[in-house]
């Protein structure tokens, strides 16, 4: 007997191209078996009409070891939850925050701008996630440009960071324009060819004009994969190459087939979040270069649009402060989101409320119990996955077959071939794989989240699992379940 049957559902695998309607039997947190015969199960979930899907995989989210973002991924089909982008630091500290409490699957790179923070500044994020205790920072990690001996110690660290177990080396470097130099950048990814692991960019450049022109920015990274050997994955690209979305794409798809190993990632939003102080977001680039203005920049703690005056009052006072912004266009965004070769990231951020709230361990978030409408943050925090299908269904722009592929499948297999095994079993509805499967309904999965209400929970998608167990049921949270594992390279003595 299995500790779990889905019977009836339209069972879809996006590595074989399975497609059809079919029994699961789980055991032990794994797929034992594929039947179109009945089964026998301890549990039974009824998926008729329903799809059957791997449990999707986002490698960009700075709320991964958030308790309440990872509640709005898990409402969204989140099984499993990285922070490539930022990355963590320390390691242990970002892993072991989440140990024995975990709904869903989560890892970190180790992280080079958090490095930077430790170096210069000696902050060091007790949770080992930066998004998290922000307010601590003094800005060094971003303007400082480091010595010789300090580009060392940061490669050090980041080389110890590896063998405390990190998936890959993240460089966000977009928030570090002026910082971080092409040769410490260099340096540092040179650990990831040694390691035969991956890295991970925030472009340099977020703009349409040269001399700093988003592609330009990506091909610094492309430059460093190539020579050290190194994956790469870029994260958000639409938001740095703007109207070049189809562009950088050919591009990074070119060297694929020339044996490289990179890796496009896309949100399905026009606009992003971020910090104030984003290099990005100076008038200089963002109006000159990035052609919007103050009023295309919301503040998050007032949801209200920025002038003049409350963009250098904050930036005095409160760098650190989230924000919304525009950047590409909407044919573009969606160019980018219909590329077949590009993967869904939701570059969720966490929450806050109008009362700068904390959680009950003191770190910037809103609790885990916070009603929804009291959350603010960006929508893609709680619906990116949900509109990728959503926007399959309403506008045509792929097969349900690659929506599925994107979401779960092209991060887990470029992970398995950049040095992380634990994905060969995850992205895949495959006898042996791992359990994690997201159940949802093709005809009305869809993203609720706006910029009003960023936290709202997606629908059409009644049951997630993770590792066997289920965490959504019947649209609910399964409270008091924990069956999220590490994802984490073995540690080096």
């Amino acid at each position: 007997m299995y500790d779990l049957v889905i019977a009836n559902g339209r069972v879809m695998d996006p590595e074989t191209l399975f497609d059809s309607v079919a029994n699961v039997g789980v055991l032990d947190g794994q797929i034992a078996t594929i039947s179109k015969d009945a089964l026998d199960g301890k549990d039974t979930i009824d998926a008729t009409g329903l799809v059957v899907a791997p449990g999707f995989v986002d490698g960009h989210s700075h709320s991964s070891n958030d308790r309440f973002g990872v509640k709005k991924g898990l409402q969204d089909g989140r099984t499993t939850q990285l922070d490539l982008e930022a990355g963590a630091w320390p390691i242990d500290a970002y892993y072991d925050r989440m140990e024995g409490r975990a709904q869903a699957n989560y890892g970190a790179t180790v992280g080079h701008l958090l490095i930077r923070d430790d170096l210069f500044s000696k902050i060091v994020a007790s949770t080992g996630n930066l998004f998290l205790e922000v307010w601590k920072s003094k800005g060094e990690w971003s303007v400082r440009t480091a010595t010789s001996d300090e580009v060392d110690t940061i490669v050090n660290l980041a080389e110890s960071g590896l063998k405390a177990g990190a998936l890959g080396i993240g460089t966000p470097v977009g928030y570090a324009v002026s910082g971080v130099s092409a040769y410490e950048m260099n340096r540092v990814w040179t650990l990831a060819g040694k390691y035969k692991s991956f890295a991970t960019v925030h472009g340099r450049f977020s703009s349409k004009a040269l001399p700093t022109e988003g592609v330009l920015g990506i091909m610094e990274a492309i430059g460093n994969a190539r020579t050290s050997g190194a994956g790469l994955i870029v994260h958000h690209y639409h938001a740095q190459v703007l109207s070049q979305v189809s562009e950088m794409a050919k591009i990074v798809d070119d060297a694929n087939a020339s044996g490289a190993k990179f890796i496009l990632e896309v949100y399905p939003y026009t606009f992003g979040s971020s910090i104030m102080m984003a290099d990005y977001l100076h008038p200089d680039n963002y109006q000159n270069r990035m052609g919007h203005t103050y009023e295309d920049i919301t503040l998050v703690r007032t949801m209200k649009p920025l002038t003049k005056e409350i963009y250098e009052r904050e930036m005095r006072e409160n760098p650190g402060a989230t924000i919304l912004f525009e950047h590409c266009r909407e044919e573009d965004m969606v160019k980018a989101l219909a590329w077949p070769t590009v993967c869904i990231g939701s570059d969720s951020v966490p929450y806050i409320d109008s009362n700068g709230s904390h959680d009950e361990e003191g770190v910037t978030t809103v609790p885990y119990d916070t009603p929804d409408e009291e959350a603010h943050g960006h929508p893609r925090s709680a619906g990116s996955y949900a509109k990728v299908f959503r926007y399959a269904r309403e506008q045509k722009i792929m097969p349900l077959m690659t929506a599925v592929s994107k979401t779960s499948y092209l991060l887990c297999k470029f992970l398995e071939d950049n040095g992380v095994p634990q994905m060969a079993k995850k992205g895949r509805i495959q006898v042996g794989c791992d359990a994690d499967i997201t159940i949802f309904d093709p005809d009305t999965i869809r993203d609720n989240a706006t910029r009003e209400n960023g936290a709202a929970a997606s629908s059409g998608i009644p049951h997630v699992i993770v590792n066997g167990t289920p965490i959504v049921r019947n649209s609910t949270i399964v409270e008091g379940v924990y069956p999220g594992r590490a994802i984490r390279k073995p540690i080096m003595e």
